[in-house]
This record gives C-alpha cells, structure tokens and sequence, in this order.
C-alpha cells in the first residue's frame, strides 16, 4: 500500500517542530519563522507554500502559541510564531 504525501508531510512536520521544542531559542524562547518553515519544506520535497499553510493549521492541534505582531507584513501576513507548548512526538 503506497503511503499519502500529506499524512507524511504532515508528520514531518509535527517532527520538525518538536526539533525546535527541544532547542529553544536565545532567552528560552521557541520561535519559528516562515523561512525555517520554507526551508524544512525544501529539505523533504514539499511546496513551501503548502508547508506554511500546514503549519498555521496545525495551530493548537501540534502547537500553541501567538503570532509575533511585529512579523507581520501586508504581503505575506504574520512569518513567524512563539510557541508555547508543542505536542509529544506522535506514534
């Protein structure tokens, strides 16, 4: 049985986010931003594009946190996220 692109998009990504969970940022915080996002989405073959929009919706499904206000810009919205709490490794 051939495995489903997304799900397995989707799960990579729920992977690269705990990556970032586990190595905050300087000052203890976890912050990521679109060009993390873009560039994870290189690395495994998948539209950059689609890679953000899978993380927005991800939003309180793998991760909580706010939109940094002062990432936010009329052209491409918010690009980037504080995370305040990132789910356990999924199964």
């Amino acid at each position: 049985m051939a495995s489903d692109p997304r799900r397995e998009h989707v799960r990579e990504l729920r992977k690269f986010l705990q990556v970032k969970w586990r190595s905050p940022d300087v000052g203890g915080e976890v912050i990521v931003r679109r060009n993390e996002v873009e560039e994870f989405a290189r690395r495994v073959g998948m539209d950059e594009e689609e890679a953000w929009l899978m993380f927005r919706a991800l939003k309180e499904h793998a991760w909580e946190g706010q939109y940094m206000p002062e990432s936010h810009s009329e052209e491409r919205r918010y690009t980037a996220a504080r995370l305040t709490w990132v789910e356990p490794r999924p199964r």
